[in-house]
């Protein structure tokens, strides 16, 4: 065999062991981290100065009916059978400090005994990974239902909010799971957050 063909020869197996490894994947683990990948077109919240004075309490509450709270989407391997993408700690732990660090971003003063508590309701905080021969495409969905209350636990305001967005990456990747989950979750925060209804009822005595 000459070094030619030894060359072709490896390449073809590396391809082989590759697609064989993607395409017999069972299970996915992602380690949480919030990294979102806007640029220029980043997700800011117009908050008036009132808003800014008046102290808030932001709790997040899991709404999600699924089985397993630890299931954050699923992919694909190169026999297109999907597979679990599972996160790696609590969910709603990880939004809950990755939402007050936001919200810190945007200047809001929050306090855990403040007279407006904002309960956000995780409806939906999915990723799916779509395997490509070269690569994968992935997209995500974050939705959250919120509800503001005053401390005696009287409704001023309901609604939701929601974001997702997708993009191509590598094969499944992590990264990229959050990426585009990171932004999906900062767009709906950012919409919660603009109500013009919670603002309202947020800035009102």
């Amino acid at each position: 065999m000459n070094k030619k063909s030894a060359f072709a020869a490896i390449i073809i197996a590396s391809v082989a062991v590759v697609t064989y490894g993607r395409g017999n994947r069972t299970d996915m683990t992602v380690t949480l981290k919030f990294t979102p990948q806007e640029g220029v077109t980043s997700t800011i919240v117009d908050l008036s100065p009132a808003l800014l004075r008046q102290p808030i309490a932001i709790r997040v509450q899991d709404a999600r009916q699924i089985s397993d709270p630890l299931v954050i989407g699923h992919g694909t391997g190169g026999n297109d059978k999907i597979f679990p993408i599972h996160a790696d700690r609590d969910v709603i732990a990880f939004i809950q400090e990755t939402v007050s660090d936001i919200a810190s971003q945007w200047s809001v003063k929050q306090e855990k005994s403040a007279n407006r508590i904002l309960t956000l309701q995780l409806i939906r905080y999915d990723v799916g990974e779509s395997n490509k021969a070269v690569g994968s495409v992935y997209t995500s969905d974050v939705k959250f239902a919120f509800v503001l209350k005053d401390a005696q636990g009287k409704t001023l305001a309901e609604g939701n909010g929601s974001g997702g967005t997708h993009r191509y990456g590598k094969g499944h990747s992590g990264e990229n799971c959050n990426e585009v989950l990171s932004d999906a979750l900062k767009e709906a925060f950012a919409i919660v957050m603009a109500n013009a209804e919670l603002q309202a009822a947020w800035a009102a005595k």
